[in-house]
């Protein structure tokens, strides 16, 4: 009968109560359309009667003005009802009450014009009463409708008695047709309030479904783990967002599992054969995040759709980088409190010897190989000790296009010479979630080796930091570059292993406390070659709020 309901929003539909499925105020615009064609159409069809020749006889010997006044009346009126005033009237009960007295006195025109209640013209009254009972939301005033119409009916009835138009008996069929009269109103009252309360519910439980539906789609929008369909043919298509971020897929373009990831294909056709699979993660790129699938049919056909599930195994890898460091704090704690004391001895006694005086040249150069390879030892025992005490994180929102100019100024007040730094950061606002302190050690570490590389290749302490955002990935990207030689390519995969080094004064630690610092932050380190063909590490941030 209604007009279906635009869906609320999720979160006001979320904080609404039972109270959603209580009656709404029934439209009656469509009520009141349909009755007043049948008010125009009735006037139409009792004036064709009057006017067409083989019917007129009809009437004869009756009031022909009244029966033309009470047609008139309804046709002028309906066809008044069909603009402006009628879409007012209709708003209101006051206005439909109205109408539909003005109906019972046309109808009853008609009747009396038309020789009362013997012509059945009376009848008419069935259709106004019902109509009352259906657009009146007031039952008092449809039953006052009805009663309304009874009296007229029995009006007529009495006048005609009165007048000798009638015997008496004319009461009785006049006192059923109004008892039919008040039946019918009741009766409809009764159907239209049923049908208005099954109307509300339907309307209630079509803004729970369609809530539910637009809830579902927000969170299947916006949930980390990617969700992709597959066909019978075997080609995806991304269902989130979360989908293309991760695998990196293009926008509208249907792929294979082939294409995207070997590794990730052969696990799907392993479950598509046996009906389970060992999970495994796997990465679509080297520098990467580490992911795991898992794959479920729609439905129990062989060959139906089939979803696949993408979760990022970073949080996984996260929590084991935080029980490796526990473990080797444990270890190295207990490993630097036995080494500490001995090594002191060593480079005290060395450093005597070397003072004595006793002592020849070359014994002297002995003395001091002592005492630099102690320092050294000593400094890889802080080291290890510094990554094996690192703290939890605790992350903050930091937007790098402010942060950076004021961490760069801090740097450089701390150095002994004069270096050229640069900085070249987005006007897109890049905003991401780590812990400050992690990320100082991370960028000064790094920079002090693009310093000294720089310095050796070129002659020249000089780095530069470019800051840039990846939408469709929802990456942040921070490159520290160098303008030195570079790495080999026979380096690069052993960068970030401890202990590793080329130079003959670093402990091989450095890279690796950075790796593990970002890795606990949820945050990409990799070397790369930029489109300029410089070196640079790349520390990868996943944006705030994407």
């Amino acid at each position: 009968m209604n007009q279906r309901p635009t869906p609320p929003p999720v979160d006001q539909w979320l904080s609404a109560s039972s109270a959603n499925s209580a009656v709404t105020p029934t439209d009656n615009a469509r009520q009141f359309v349909v009755y007043n064609v049948y008010r125009a159409l009735v006037a139409f069809c009792l004036l064709a009667i009057l006017i067409n020749p083989s019917t007129t006889g009809l009437l004869a010997g009756f009031d022909r003005s009244l029966f033309i006044a009470g047609c008139a009346a309804l046709l002028a009126s309906a066809v008044l009802l069909t603009g402006r005033w009628g879409d007012r009237l209709q708003q209101s009960e006051a206005g439909i009450f109205g109408l539909m007295l003005a109906d019972i006195f046309a109808t009853a025109l008609i009747a009396s014009g038309s020789g009362g209640l013997f012509n059945g013209f009376s009848v008419l009254y069935l259709i106004t009463v019902a109509a009352a009972a259906v657009m009146l939301s007031t039952r008092i005033l449809a039953t006052l409708v009805a009663a309304l119409a009874v009296l007229a009916i029995l009006a007529d009835a009495f006048w005609m008695v009165t007048q000798g138009l009638a015997s008496v008996s004319a009461l009785l069929p006049a006192g059923i047709l109004g008892s039919l009269l008040f039946t019918v109103s009741l009766l409809v009252q009764l159907m239209a309030s049923r049908l208005s309360a099954a109307e509300a519910q339907t309307e209630a439980a079509e803004f729970r479904v369609a809530a539910l539906q637009q809830l579902n789609e927000q969170i299947i929008l916006h949930m980390d783990t990617g969700i992709l369909i597959t066909d019978k043919q075997g080609a995806l298509r991304p269902i989130n967002v979360a989908a293309n971020r991760l695998l990196n897929l293009p926008t509208g373009i249907d792929v294979t599992l082939s294409r995207i990831s070997p590794e990730l294909a052969n696990q799907y056709d392993e479950w598509c054969e046996v009906g389970q699979h060992r999970k495994e993660p796997f990465r679509i790129d080297t520098n990467g995040p580490v992911m795991i699938a898992s794959f479920a049919r729609l439905d129990d056909q062989q060959d139906s759709s089939h979803l696949i599930f993408i979760e990022d195994y970073t949080p996984v890898t996260q929590f084991a980088q935080s029980i490796k460091l526990n473990s080797l704090s444990k270890l190295t704690a207990s490993i630097a409190h036995e080494i500490r004391n001995p090594l002191a001895a060593i480079r005290h006694a060395a450093q005597l010897m070397s003072e004595s005086g006793t002592i020849d040249e070359a014994d002297n150069i002995l003395c001091d190989i002592l005492v630099n390879n102690s320092d050294r030892v000593s400094d890889i025992i802080d080291n290890v000790t510094e990554v094996s005490r690192r703290a939890a994180p605790n992350p903050e929102r930091l937007t790098m296009n402010e942060w950076l100019p004021r961490y760069l100024e801090e740097y450089k007040q701390q150095l002994t010479e004069t270096v050229a730094l640069t900085l070249d950061v987005t006007e897109q606002a890049a905003s991401v979630h780590i812990d400050p302190n992690h990320l100082k050690r991370v960028l000064s570490n790094l920079l002090d080796n693009a310093l000294r590389h720089s310095k050796q290749d070129s002659g020249e302490s000089a780095a530069a930091i470019r800051l840039s955002v990846d939408d469709h990935q929802g990456q942040v990207h921070m490159d520290i570059v160098d303008f030195g030689r570079g790495v080999t390519e026979h380096h690069i995969g052993r960068l970030f292993e401890p202990f590793f080094t080329t130079s003959t004064e670093g402990s091989g630690l450095g890279l690796y406390l950075c790796k593990e610092l970002c890795e606990i932050n949820g945050a990409g380190l990799f070397y790369h070659r930029t489109p300029a063909d410089e070196s640079a590490f790349r520390l990868s941030f996943k944006q705030e709020g994407s």
